[in-house]
């Protein structure tokens, strides 16, 4: 029989394949508690890597109050299995150049007063956290930088 985060990762691979999204699912268990990690493998639009974590927000049911130093259970959903933690990231081995492309293209487009300031601005735009891309619609930065995108 498998565990609940074992049926967790399951389900969360099913939602990638179903949108086509290359990513690699590892469920893990440990003294008090679980993990799911989903990296993903390809570069996807920022709405769409938004979209996919808005989705499966559902399958973590809690989080961390690091202010009580406790884990709350707040979002708990029987019908679904689910994990204590769940991880969405990029396998960084596609974001290390990515995002320096990026951030050559936002240092002609805009002029900060740091470097530090164009790469948060360029992870921003990769992981959808900032939706303005200097006028540039995601079809020109994906040109502008190169890349195969989904």
């Amino acid at each position: 029989m498998r565990s609940e985060v074992a049926r967790c990762a399951a389900e969360i691979r099913k939602i990638l394949k179903e949108k086509n999204i290359k990513a690699s699912v590892k469920s893990n268990n440990y003294s008090m508690g679980d993990s799911v990690r989903v990296e993903i493998k390809e570069i996807i639009n920022p709405e769409i890597y938004k979209g996919l974590n808005k989705e499966l927000a559902k399958y973590q049911y809690g989080h961390f109050n690091g202010m009580e130093d406790i884990y709350e259970y707040s979002n708990h959903i029987e019908e679904i299995p689910q994990t204590k933690h769940l991880f969405v990231n990029y396998d960084w081995r596609l974001t290390d150049g990515l995002i320096q492309r990026l951030i050559n293209i936002l240092v002609t487009k805009i002029n900060l007063s740091a470097d530090y300031e164009y790469k948060r601005l360029a992870n921003d735009i990769l992981y959808g956290r900032d939706n303005w891309l200097v006028d540039m619609e995601w079809d020109e930065v994906k040109r502008l930088a190169n890349l195969e995108i989904s």
